[in-house]
């Protein structure tokens, strides 16, 4: 369907004035015809103009920069959904058949109002999400599996567009390249690159859906002793909270690469344990992730093998880690409820190096030949109003070596990775390198003195 290409119409459809486009044209950001139309793209750019503008980019600037470095908004335009935008959303949405709570939802999550336009593969998708209700699919259930898409798929490609503008454009831009040829060069990359994330965004959820749906054969095989639950989406689960104890003074200290080199090992260790023992990875902010474990024994195997990660790599941080178990809800791909927030609670509330677990835990757990459980006494936790009952969880065979602690960046010492001592009221102490060293003689009382050699 063709775009408004007249000079009246693409004004009153862009919501700008008739000068203002034939600005736009005489500066280069838009292409008019010698018979007065305009390119079918007009539109597209214009909704570019807008949106650079409401980042506080103004309109000289973008002209200026669209004449050194060539047609940033053409190039950036062929990245949009193809197609012309010219169908009302809203309105196709009740043709369908959607009623009205389900449209303003839907609009909730896409971002987009009543005179919202759109192309036909927005139309698609609302005829996929018709004839997912004709199904019988709950709407609830629907809104939630969209939910999770739209917030995983946002992050996906942010992180696409974001990492190879860092790794790729910058790279280029070190090198000296400049205006037109930096543009280029960089599509030059960039658009066969963006053929590929989608064939891999297909395999990639096809593998996972085949982990998903071996869970849930799981989930049919226990139906024949767990009645059903009265609200959907509850379940028995052991929640763990994993990270890093000292993660904070680390960086402050040694900087962010070096922080974020310490985190990439971390990630991966939480990674391949939580694969090895069943468990799932919920979310990761920061340094700190959240899994979840079907089976509560897999909740210690895998706190105790982190245990044993951090025993053996070289100059690596302790961790917190604790768990409960208990009755979660399962809403649009995490788990909320008391459960998350009591597992979360223990984790904080343990000391560099431990692995606290909740009684009820301990209970479930029965015994375990690799571990002891020492109980501790009742303590009170942040936001609760009684004491609870914990136990740390202890490795019988531990094989790693004697290590020291830098009471400045926290990283965990074998006594050959010592770099520095220094004595400090008659108490010596070890470092990693003279920077530690060095802001401990500055200010010794601000560093935690737990681990003295």
């Amino acid at each position: 369907m063709a775009g408004p290409r007249s000079l009246d119409r693409l004004a009153a459809i862009a919501g700008e004035t008739e000068d203002y486009l034939r600005w736009c044209v005489d500066v280069g950001l838009l292409h008019r015809h010698p018979d007065g139309d305009f390119d079918p793209d007009s539109l597209r750019r214009l909704r570019l103009i807008q949106f650079a503008r409401t980042r506080g980019v103004s309109d000289q600037q973008l002209a200026a920069t669209t004449a050194r470095q060539g047609d940033l908004l053409g190039v950036f335009g062929e990245l949009s959904e193809p197609g012309e935008a010219s169908l009302n959303l809203a309105d196709t949405a009740r043709e369908l058949g959607l009623d009205d709570a389900v449209i303003r939802e839907l609009a909730e999550i896409v971002d987009w109002d009543d005179a919202e336009l759109g192309t036909e593969s927005d139309v698609a998708a609302l005829r996929v999400v018709a004839d997912a209700l004709a199904l019988g699919i709950p709407r609830d259930a629907l809104m939630q599996i969209i939910r999770v898409f739209a917030d995983a798929t946002d992050r996906l490609a942010d992180a696409v567009v974001r990492t190879f503008h860092d790794y790729v454009h910058e790279r280029f831009r070190a090198q000296g390249l400049e205006g037109r040829e930096l543009l280029e060069t960089t599509q030059a990359i960039g658009k066969p690159a963006l053929d590929l994330v989608e064939p891999a965004l297909l395999h990639f959820h096809r593998r996972a859906y085949q982990r998903a749906n071996r869970e849930d054969l799981l989930r049919h095989l226990a139906e024949d002793t767990i009645p059903p639950a009265a609200i959907p989406g509850t379940e028995q689960a052991t929640v763990l909270f994993v990270d890093l104890a000292s993660f904070t003074p680390l960086t402050a200290t040694m900087g962010d690469h070096a922080a974020a080199d310490v985190l990439r090992r971390f990630s991966a260790a939480v990674r391949s344990g939580a694969a090895q023992h069943g468990g799932r990875i919920l979310k990761q902010i920061g340094d700190a992730f959240m899994l979840c474990f079907a089976q509560p024994t897999d909740a210690i195997e895998f706190g105790l093998a982190m245990d044993q990660f951090v025993e053996t790599e070289s100059q690596f941080p302790a961790l917190h880690i604790g768990a409960h178990y208990g009755t979660v809800l399962y809403r649009e791909g995490d788990y909320i409820g008391a459960t998350v927030n009591l597992a979360a609670r223990v984790a904080a509330a343990g000391a560099a190096g431990q692995f606290l677990i909740t009684e009820d835990l301990r209970d479930a757990v029965g015994g375990l030949a690799d571990a002891d459980f020492v109980a501790l006494p009742p303590r009170r936790l942040k936001g609760l109003p009684d004491p609870i009952c914990l136990a740390e969880v202890r490795r019988r065979r531990r094989e790693g070596v004697d290590r020291e602690t830098d009471p400045v960046c926290g990283l965990l010492l074998r006594r050959d990775e010592v770099a520095v001592r220094t004595t400090w009221r008659g108490t010596r102490y070890a470092f990693c390198c003279e920077i530690c060293r060095d802001a401990f003689i500055e200010n010794p009382t601000r560093f935690m003195t737990e681990n003295p050699v």
